[in-house]
């Protein structure tokens, strides 16, 4: 078996790693790496060889292969934070179930009545109920004026916010 065309012995000769810190590093250049990937130039050629590092920590940790398909997922959700108890090997069939993705973007009720706010990118929503948004904005000012339109119209308004492209606006 091997990972991208190179066995493990033969990543390891580019590459030392601390489990313990997470990080890697070049033994050509002697630098400690910074990223998510390492791209190795194959001797003689102009071929580029990207190894993604997490795979690369959890091959090297166990001294075995994992599957191409296989996803490595970081369990303080740091994808930087390569260190060994950091890194959890999701299989394919396992992937896109809901415990194995990254955190969803979830909406919080705000203490105004109607509007939720976004746990990742902090948008807020005016809302009709749960699930049925009136209008979006980052500006909470704006989401409480919308909603006290909306309110004042009997709760029929409909505004279109700046995620609607202009060509399906009435």
């Amino acid at each position: 078996m091997d990972y991208k065309g190179y066995t493990i012995d033969q990543i390891k000769d580019l590459l030392d790693y601390d489990p313990e810190t997470g990080e890697f590093t070049s033994k050509r250049s002697g630098k400690t790496l910074i990223g998510r990937d390492f791209s190795h130039r194959v001797d003689g050629t102009k071929e580029i060889v990207k190894f993604w590092l997490a795979k690369v920590a959890v091959m090297f940790i166990k001294n075995d292969y994992i599957d191409d398909k296989d996803r490595v997922i970081y369990k303080d959700k740091d994808i930087y934070n390569l260190k060994a108890d950091n890194l959890v090997v999701v299989p394919y069939n396992q992937v896109y179930k809901k415990d194995a993705n990254d955190p969803v973007n979830r909406y919080y009720e705000t203490e105004e009545e109607h509007i939720y706010v976004s746990s990742m990118d902090r948008l807020f929503v005016v809302r009709r109920g749960p699930e049925q948004a009136i209008y979006r904005t980052y500006s909470k000012q704006e989401a409480i004026e919308v909603r006290d339109r909306w309110l004042q119209s009997g709760k029929i308004l409909h505004e279109w916010d700046a995620t609607m492209p202009e060509m399906f606006r009435d």
